[in-house]
């Protein structure tokens, strides 16, 4: 009876080192840990729950070390800004339901090695994150295309790059056709990669999609023009082919909202941050370029709602108004931003791209 009873406790306690065991090597098969603040109950838990969000971040930084999260993938898998460039010293902080976890890497290549993983609370976590554009306003923010998200080498096409929101707005090169997409430039600005077009044909375009709403718009580009001879060249754009009218579009010298327009000089191939807002309110039109704001304009009190695509690079279908120059971000919320609002994306922005001082 004693030597049974043993033998079930031994065999219990062998199955459980095992099990214990698989569950942490089972992160990663390339993944070291090199220490770690958090015990093996906490490390199980966080693996369970969260090991195969972090596996699609490591999978990603391992094919492209720019990559820089803002991006939500299937199954309720949120990835956050990751902080950090290069092969090292990268800070992660991934969401499932309600369970966050951060993660702080020591290097990505030739393997993964893990400072340490914790749990944190959603408080810390905006506190972490207080001016990304995503945890500012979630449901408002319908557009966030960024570059580094673009799964292409250095001076290659992109072909496609997925919507860093919970919305299912994707964007392709429609023909496929290599001299017509933007190419990826991986140490553009501030060590960060940008998508640039060559003026004459690039562009890319989105699945249909409405995006704004008549409360409100924003727009945020991070970008520039390589020329500064050509006017009207198209950061974004979205155009009501069945009426055969303008929704809005965002230039290097023009905003435009149905039809009206506010100007204004942007006459240096230097990147800057343009924000350009637009509500049913007079003054509607409202354009800043960094921290120095164009004079407002009125205009329509109202936008067209269709689901057309959204062009970037490019004006009316890749037609017209091809952008030569480079894209690092766009974003697009269906609302006007409070200043609060959009003082805290330029410094976020500001701070990841160091463009004014």
């Amino acid at each position: 009876m004693y030597k049974s009873g043993y033998s079930v406790l031994l065999l219990t306690i062998i199955i459980s080192t095992i099990g214990v065991a698989l569950a942490v090597s089972a992160l990663s098969n390339s993944t070291q840990i090199a220490k770690t603040n958090i015990n093996i109950t906490d490390a199980v838990l966080n693996q369970s729950k969260s090991s195969s969000c972090v596996e699609k971040v490591f999978t990603k930084l391992k094919s492209y070390r720019f990559y820089g999260g803002d991006e939500t993938f299937e199954n309720g898998c949120r990835v956050y800004t990751i902080s950090g460039i290069g092969n090292s010293e990268r800070v992660i902080h991934t969401k499932v339901e309600s369970s966050i976890l951060e993660t702080k890497i020591k290097q990505i290549n030739p393997n993964i090695i893990i400072d340490y993983q914790k749990q944190i609370t959603n408080e810390e976590l905006i506190q972490a994150q207080v001016h990304n554009p995503y945890v500012i306003d979630p449901k408002a923010l319908r557009l966030w295309l960024k570059a580094d998200r673009a799964e292409a080498n250095n001076n290659n096409p992109v072909f496609s790059i997925k919507n860093s929101t919970d919305d299912l707005i994707d964007f392709a090169q429609l023909t496929n056709t290599p001299n017509l997409a933007p190419k990826l430039i991986t140490n553009a600005i501030n060590n960060r990669p940008v998508l640039r077009f060559d003026g004459i044909d690039d562009f890319i375009t989105s699945t249909t999609t409405s995006i704004h709403t008549n409360n409100g718009l924003s727009i945020i580009v991070i970008g520039k023009t390589n020329n500064i001879d050509n006017i009207d060249q198209t950061y974004i754009a979205k155009f009501d082919t069945v009426n055969n009218e303008r929704e809005w579009r965002l230039q290097n010298d023009e905003f435009n909202i149905e039809t009206n327009t506010l100007s204004f000089s942007n006459n240096n191939t230097n990147f800057n941050i343009l924000s350009a807002l637009w509500s049913p309110t007079a003054p509607q039109l409202n354009l800043t370029i960094n921290n120095n704001p164009a004079t407002p304009a009125t205009g329509a009190a109202s936008i067209s709602n269709t689901t057309e695509p959204i062009i970037v690079g490019a004006n009316l279908q890749g037609s017209t108004g091809f952008l030569n120059g480079d894209i690092a971000e766009i974003l697009v919320y269906n609302k006007k931003l409070s200043d609060s609002e959009l003082s805290k994306i330029r410094t976020y922005m500001n701070s990841k791209y160091k463009i004014y001082p």
